[in-house]
């Protein structure tokens, strides 16, 4: 009787393993492409609500900046009054382009500094966009 397995037998599987990895790469680059423009879209998108939030609750005018490397929010009454700091979508490799990257919130949470602003997430094949309304609401495409 005969145990365990014979050299070709062994390199069949090996073959066919390969083959299984060499045809699911492409596919499994694409979702690490969309799972990362998904999850830096809705950072910015929580970062943006946060900020308005706060315009909100301490009837303050804020600045938004939106950058490749970080996010940041600041009163603009007072000198270096950021209050809220986040990374930018560069930390999972994914571009950011907007038609403009800094907004004002107005103290009732109305956008002052940006007539329909969009930012655009992309990596690979893959992008989302969020839309900023006069209105300083945010929407995600």
């Amino acid at each position: 009787m005969r145990t365990g397995f014979s050299l070709v037998e062994l390199l069949m599987v090996l073959a066919l393993a390969a083959l299984l990895a060499v045809v699911s790469l492409p596919r499994i680059g694409r979702m690490l492409d969309r799972m990362a423009v998904q999850r830096a879209a809705r950072d910015a998108l929580t970062f943006y609500q946060t900020a308005r939030f706060a315009s909100l609750v301490y009837s303050a005018p804020v600045r938004v900046q939106f950058g490749r490397d970080q996010m940041v929010a600041a009163y603009e009454l007072a000198p270096d009054s950021v209050f809220l700091i986040r990374p930018g979508p560069a930390l999972d490799g994914v571009e950011l382009i907007g038609t403009r990257l800094t907004t004002r919130l107005h103290a009732s949470g109305l956008g002052t500094g940006a007539a329909n602003l969009t930012l655009t997430f992309r990596r690979g094949g893959y992008e989302e966009k969020l839309t900023l309304s006069r209105l300083g609401r945010m929407k995600r495409w």
